[in-house]
């Protein structure tokens, strides 16, 4: 039985060709301006050479231990630190015609930007925020010391984060990876003749379970969208010539993608009753995730605090598939694949009880 109306499903999907049509052209048009848009700022990220950054450390600071090792990445990234432990610091700039300075507190620090390297600032506060993260698990490190890494080796694993990816690069895998949340729109055509025929009546009649009817939505829903990212992914490598890399966990990263998305989805419908108010729902939640996490403003040079993208599904995903394009290797892969199985996993089960919730109700 649920073979059938998987593929019954499936049809109804394919009918509504407006939808298909609008989820394989949208992520085009979007790249096209996005990429034009941000293709000076993204140019000049890419062309910063090597700068100067003064810092001062105060002594017993988290970082004094590695300052060699961040100085050392810094080089290998573009930045060359040089130290100045005394003395105004804008004067110091100025003199100096640094493009920023680093005061280094005993477990934080303070990033001061030229105002006029703006492009070298906001590499600074991403080359730090790596920093950042390294030195925070290499404090746990020391307050559990049977941890395999050490404060020194994190930085260098962290700092080769620097990305150099064109516009075009990457708003070419951002919204392909936006546009699959849009995936339960191609649900519509099964709902709405649902409805119209009062099938979920005969359902409730022919004793067929909750979870049969769940994935006989979700399965043919998740395939058609991953169809329809696998055409964008390479209309995007062809039209302008997008680089995905080529690396197994960029598929399963956007399978898993796919695959929340759809389930958010879901949950949404099953909730509101309504695909009208769904959609609206989704696409806001969508948005602020994307908003969050790097699919408008890159997460290179977004201004949001990382503990808000870090809030953000898309996030994981969209670093990790960049990352991959433009480096070979992520450390948010595994991250970007547990946050969206979780996901996944929470929201149908969600799902599944809200409808057995109902069912009790109508009873």
């Amino acid at each position: 039985m649920i073979r059938y109306l998987i593929k019954n499903n499936f049809k109804l999907m394919l009918r509504n060709k407006w939808v298909v049509i609008v989820i394989l052209l949208g992520p085009i048009l979007v790249i096209a301006m996005l990429s034009a848009a941000f293709g000076d700022m993204m140019a000049a990220y890419e062309k910063t050479g090597n700068f100067k950054v003064g810092y001062r450390i105060n002594a017993g600071s988290v970082f004094e231990e590695n300052i060699e090792d961040i100085k050392k990445a810094g080089s290998e990234a573009g930045i060359d630190f040089f130290s100045y432990p005394d003395g105004d610091i804008q004067k110091i700039v100025e003199k100096n015609d640094l493009a920023g300075f680093l005061v280094f507190a005993d477990d934080s620090y303070t990033v001061y930007e030229n105002a006029d390297d703006k492009n070298e600032g906001k590499t600074l506060e991403y080359f730090m925020e790596q920093v950042n993260r390294g030195i925070d698990a290499g404090v746990r490190d020391l307050m559990f010391p049977d941890t395999t890494v050490s404060i020194a080796e994190l930085p260098m694993k962290k700092l080769s984060y620097m990305p150099a990816i064109s516009s075009t690069d990457y708003y070419g895998i951002i919204e392909v990876v936006y546009f699959s949340w849009m995936g339960i729109v191609s649900v519509a055509g099964v709902f709405a003749s649902e409805k119209k025929n009062g099938i979920e009546n005969r359902f409730a009649l022919s004793g067929i379970s909750s979870g049969k009817i769940y994935f006989a939505r979700w399965i043919p829903a998740v395939i058609l969208t991953v169809c329809e990212m696998a055409v964008t992914v390479v209309l995007s490598g062809l039209l302008f010539g997008v680089s995905w890399g080529v690396h197994p966990q960029s598929a399963l990263i956007l399978l898993l993608t796919i695959m929340a998305a759809i389930s958010v989805g879901m949950l949404l419908y099953y909730i509101f009753r309504n695909f009208a108010v769904t959609v609206i729902a989704l696409f806001t939640l969508v948005w602020f995730m994307g908003f969050f996490g790097g699919s408008f403003e890159t997460y290179m040079f977004s201004s949001q605090p990382e503990s808000l993208k870090r809030l953000s599904p898309i996030y994981y995903a969209n670093r990790a598939l960049v990352e991959y394009s433009c480096m070979g290797h992520s450390d948010y892969a595994v991250s970007s694949m547990v946050c969206m199985g979780i996901i996944t996993v929470i929201c149908t089960v969600l799902a599944l009880g809200v409808s057995k919730i109902r069912k009790g109700a109508e009873a």
